[in-house]
């Protein structure tokens, strides 16, 4: 350990030189890296940084950093306290799903438009979504901004991509029929309640398994929407928990009235909750989700993908029905299209534009952040009110001329 011009001993990589500047120094494969200072604390933190963004491949020769380890310092260093825990852990899905493995290893100083675009047109090929290509391409144009930010990069190889656009796939609504069956396929189970609110609100998965009992208010009849429950994996434990976070956006907090259905249905939550309280052999709910509406038998927070295993089981039932029908009639067999938690979302939406409800009310309704994307999801229903709204003038038309 070396001393100071005073004989005090000094951090290790440290000394002072004869003019009492505090000189760093260490050694990484090779190569020798080294800082001056007058202010031994400031040194000690220089030091420290450098360290960091040698091992790093931030500095040195070769620019050897790989996408990979950039996409490390990117998510848990520039954007941890800037996003939601979620967000995180959805980046980081969205990043060993679509890009890790096809070019994680290359150097990110070695990128440029034409890699990049053939990685999404490659994902174009592949029929994904133009949604999942663009939030790949966001990922990346994000990663990369902050490599020029940081002088790793003079420019992003992103700009000037262009994302290529494929089919768009169509949302899953319920036909009236669909619904019906639903509903009458739900009764008697433990989740009948939550469908009935779903269908009747068409609140996101998030936002209904984490209302709570004071975000209903039954002598108003309305719905506070402020929070959402996430399962997520825990950053520093590694183990799945559940956690609320605020909503989507700004615009997610919002109050929906309650029409007759979702009044019934949450009276009737209540007092179901109360006898699952009384029968449960185990009634364990976890601390701080003790006033959820809606949980399973043993008190504790519902996921989403156990929404999505009820949807199954009455997915089965309804097709078990719909077979035994088609045998008795001796008509063919057709099965109802599979759907899921955010289809009732969906169906609630269409049902509002059949019932003639104003769009700016719908998306009011939805938490959209815009109307025009209200309208963008619901053309299929908007383009047939349009239809039935000019039969309308043409029928009028009809006594003028």
């Amino acid at each position: 350990m070396g001393k100071d011009l005073k004989g005090n001993p000094l951090p290790p990589g440290i000394m002072q030189r004869k003019s009492g500047i505090y000189r760093g120094r260490f050694y990484y494969k090779g190569e020798t890296y080294t800082k001056d200072n007058a202010d031994l604390k400031k040194l000690v933190q220089e030091m420290e940084d450098l360290r960091y963004e040698v091992k790093h491949g931030l500095k040195g020769k070769g620019d050897n950093i790989t996408l990979d380890t950039w996409f490390d310092i990117w998510l848990n260093t520039h954007k941890k306290r800037t996003i939601k825990e979620s967000t995180q852990v959805r980046y980081d899905d969205f990043y060993r799903r679509y890009i890790k493995k096809q070019i994680g290893k290359q150097r990110v100083a070695d990128f440029n438009p034409i890699i990049l675009e053939r990685l999404l047109q490659n994902m174009a090929d592949d029929d994904y979504s133009t949604k999942t290509i663009r939030d790949v391409y966001n990922i990346l144009n994000a990663m990369f901004k902050y490599a020029v930010h940081n002088r790793i990069l003079t420019f992003n190889p992103c700009a000037g991509v262009e994302v290529p656009k494929t089919k768009t796939k169509q949302i899953r609504v319920l036909t009236v029929k669909e619904q019906r069956e639903v509903l009458e396929h739900a009764k008697e189970r433990i989740h009948e309640n939550l469908i009935q609110v779903a269908l009747g609100t068409g609140m996101r998965g998030g936002e209904l398994l984490g209302l709570t009992w004071d975000d209903v208010d039954f002598r108003k009849r309305e719905i506070s929407v402020n929070k959402t429950l996430v399962y997520i994996k825990d950053k520093e434990t590694k183990k799945y928990v559940f956690k609320y976070q605020t909503p989507k956006t700004k615009n997610s907090i919002r109050t929906i009235p309650m029409q007759d259905s979702v009044y019934k249905a949450l009276k009737r939550q209540w007092i179901q909750l109360k006898e699952m309280q009384l029968s449960a052999s185990e009634w364990q709910p976890l601390e701080g989700f003790e006033n959820l509406v809606f949980v399973g038998k043993n008190g504790k927070p519902i996921t989403e993908h156990t929404f999505q295993v009820t949807l199954d089981w009455i997915e089965k039932s309804i097709n078990k029905e719909r077979k035994k029908q088609a045998e008795k009639n001796k008509t063919v067999f057709i099965p109802i299209p599979h759907f899921y938690p955010h289809a009732l979302r969906h169906t609630f939406a269409t049902r509002c534009f059949e019932a003639g409800i104003d769009a700016k009310v719908v998306q009011g309704f939805l938490g959209h952040y815009s109307i025009a994307i209200t309208l963008d999801l619901y053309t299929h229903v908007t383009d047939d009110k349009a239809k039935s709204e000019m039969d309308k003038l043409q029928n009028l038309y009809k006594e003028i001329i």
